[in-house]
């Protein structure tokens, strides 16, 4: 068992809310990869499904009302008793069952068509751990959604260029905020993924960054460049700022 399924994780909610400096980029990503995963399961019903984590509350909510009527069952984990209580507050369908415990404890008997696990691998202490024990999970002919920033992002790169980063890999007193504990890019994730016997479906990007947060916000982009950045990252994922991988068994 990971260190992690004995750390307080209510001590990170505050990196859910809105002054937090990447709460919009955040949401933007969020919204991207819960369409993609929606997109990916056209024509398939009676699916059980699992996520891990609550976060924005963006994934889930989007994953139920864009599956409505062919959603078996939705289980949501989350180790975060405060976040839960929160999600709770504004009413959750019948089908969905939330359920307080860490992943690396988490356990079913029934395996599950669809585990999305959306910016989850950069949080936890032993990836390895979460990838063997939700392989253990999936069906047969099931679908995994994993979703990972990029430390190959253009605008890291960009920035090591211009002397604003030393090191790509290098964790930002921001991402301490949301408990990120290691940066991914394409070679190290897509070998993780393969690693653990998995067969990569679907490999993209989302969001291609060509500069800080900070200076997209101060450029106010209209929603469309918004889009075109999400839509144009999907050919790019090993310099997009997160990628999206799809696996089978």
């Amino acid at each position: 068992m990971s260190v992690s399924a004995s750390e307080d994780l209510n001590k990170f909610i505050g990196a859910y809310e809105r002054d937090f400096d990447f709460h919009d980029e955040n949401l933007t990503m969020l919204a991207w990869y819960s369409r993609r995963i929606v997109e990916s399961l056209v024509g398939k019903r009676d699916l059980r499904l699992l996520s891990l984590g609550i976060g924005y509350e963006t994934v889930p909510r989007t994953l139920w009302s864009a599956l409505e009527g062919r959603l078996k069952s939705y289980t949501i984990v989350d180790g975060a008793s405060e976040i839960i209580a929160r999600f709770k507050r504004h009413g959750l369908p019948a089908y969905v069952d939330v359920v307080l415990d860490y992943f690396e404890t988490f356990a079913s008997d029934t395996p599950y068509d669809v585990i999305e696990m959306g910016f989850i691998l950069e949080h936890v202490d032993d990836p390895d751990i979460i990838l063997d024990r939700y392989r253990a999970m999936l069906a047969k002919h099931g679908r995994m959604f994993i979703a990972v920033p990029n430390a190959g992002s253009l605008h890291r790169i960009i920035g090591r260029e211009a002397g604003l980063l030393d090191n790509i890999y290098r964790l930002s007193a921001q991402d301490l905020e949301l408990g990120h504990k290691r940066y991914f890019d394409y070679k190290s994730f897509t070998s993780l993924v393969l690693r653990h016997g998995f067969k990569i479906v679907n490999i993209e990007g989302i969001l291609l960054k060509p500069v800080t947060t900070a200076q997209l916000q101060r450029l106010r982009l209209p929603a469309s460049l918004w889009k075109a950045l999400c839509t144009t990252a999907q050919n790019f994922p090993a310099i997009s700022n997160s990628i999206l991988i799809e696996v089978a068994i």
